[in-house]
Formats: C-alpha cells, structure tokens, sequence
C-alpha cells in the first residue's frame, strides 16, 4: 500500500490479484514469500489467500490480512525487506500479475448467537 493508513484502530487490507493460470503455482510461491515477511511484523494478526474454486484463463486471487492497527501496517509497509520482496514480485519476468490494494476497517460484524 503506498498510502498511509491514518487509522489507529484495527484493519484488514483486502487486495486482489489478477495472475495467467499458467503462473497460479508460481505466483503463490512469490506471494507466500512476501507475506511472510509481514508475518514477522509488530501488529500482523493473519493473512489468507484465496484461490478462485473454478479454473479460468486468469485467475482472481483475494489476499486478506489483518492487522491490530493501520499504524502498525504502515510501519510494516515502510520495512526496506518487504518493500524489496514486493518490488521483486511485480518485476519478476516470469509473473504477469496486476493487483488492486485497499484497506479497510469493519463497520458491520455478525457472528452466530
């Protein structure tokens, strides 16, 4: 995420990736790498990928993590590792991936009762 959350409060950023089929595999390898950085860092609650069920030329998968504030995923986002593993992915000649990052915090939660 390139901007600053300005959020003191829990978040969960929410960014979709677009990846050839013929890249899944390759992709989620990328991508757990990258996320494992995050993982290390003061604040990161989870994180979760999510593969389409149905097989498509491109597929669409949905990263969702959360964090215990925006404060803390901005100083996450600023860490040199993790912005070096990101600039990584996104130039890897082998990847030809778009993705479309947000965040946002809950503003409705059900749970059963």
């Amino acid at each position: 995420m390139d901007a600053k959350t300005g959020v003191d409060g829990p978040v969960t950023v929410i960014k979709a990736y677009t990846v050839p089929a013929n890249e899944a595999e390759y992709f989620v390898e990328v991508y757990r790498e990258n996320a494992g950085i995050m993982s290390t860092q003061p604040g990161f609650l989870r994180s979760r990928l999510h593969r389409p069920l149905a097989d498509a030329p491109e597929l669409r998968f949905v990263h969702i993590a959360d964090w215990s504030s925006g404060t803390a995923l901005d100083r996450a986002t600023a860490h040199p590792e993790w912005l070096a593993s990101l600039r990584r992915m996104f130039d890897d000649p082998g990847l030809h991936i778009t993705s479309e990052p947000a965040g946002y915090r809950v503003v409705v939660q059900l749970a059963p009762s």
